[in-house]
């Protein structure tokens, strides 16, 4: 008997339990006041004090939960560990940094006019900062979208002229070649187009044109091709003056040659 009630009672307990949490969640869930999410994140690139930012977040609950869009310094010290003139004087700050404004409202329900605290300020410059940054950030990505998209273009050269897709380490041999060695694009273009010139398609091979390269301290296609240019140029100087110093060899065979 005994037993039965201590699992009764504890069962009560438990439901009694339940009940609070539940009772405790609704009262949470009552009632959320929205903050942007950019406040949080810029309200210190707006001059914004801790303490500055609690009071907009206490003066948007009483708007958006209380609908009072003039709370009184008193009401609002109630909830923060400021007095009341603290309170006033966090809100004069306010106003100075242009970030708050007490403007008239005509209050239909009432039917008289009263003031108000206007967030359109803070609105105004909160986007003005966001819009910056998200300036600054395109700036910062779009040459990064662009040699992501001229990496992927390279990934594809490179599967077609192989005739199949890269394998892991092949591919992480050409991410650290661009990301690590920062070897241009275009030269890695030029490396692999003079693999299949000469049909010899492979990872080892492109490798050493690129080391010869880094050799002779070479980093653009331009230089590349300048290189080439005067190795060509070597090479074509070269018959010539053998050539010359064959001519001259027979010219003096010639001159010198004893007569019978």
């Amino acid at each position: 008997m005994k037993d039965t009630q201590g699992v009764t009672k504890g069962r009560r307990n438990m439901v009694n339990n339940d009940g609070a949490q539940m009772l405790a969640v609704s009262f949470l869930e009552a009632g959320v006041v929205a903050v942007p999410d950019l406040l949080i994140k810029y309200y210190h690139r707006l001059g914004l004090t801790e303490a500055e930012m609690m009071v907009l977040i206490h003066l948007l609950h009483w708007r958006q939960i209380e609908n009072e869009r003039f709370p009184t310094a008193e009401k609002i010290s109630q909830y923060m560990n400021y007095n009341i003139e603290e309170i006033k004087n966090l809100i004069a700050s306010l106003i100075e940094k242009k970030l708050l404004l007490v403007e008239p409202y005509f209050h239909p329900s009432l039917g008289r006019w009263q003031n108000v605290f206007s967030f359109t300020p803070l609105w105004t410059k909160l986007i003005q900062v966001a819009t910056e940054d998200y300036k600054t950030f395109a700036e910062v990505q779009k040459p990064l979208n662009e040699a992501n998209t001229r990496l992927g273009e390279l990934y594809q050269n490179f599967e077609k002229e192989f005739g199949r897709p890269l394998s892991p380490l092949e591919s992480e041999q050409l991410k650290s070649w661009c990301l690590e060695d920062n070897i241009p694009v275009e030269l890695l273009q030029e490396a692999l187009r003079r693999a299949v010139l000469r049909g010899i398609v492979n990872f080892r091979y492109i490798d050493s044109i690129l080391k010869d390269w880094r050799r002779h301290n070479i980093r653009t296609l331009a230089e590349a091709l300048a290189y080439d240019e005067k190795i060509k140029g070597k090479k074509n100087r070269a018959p010539r003056a053998s050539s010359q110093q064959t001519n001259r060899q027979d010219k003096y065979r010639d001159l010198y040659r004893l007569t019978p």
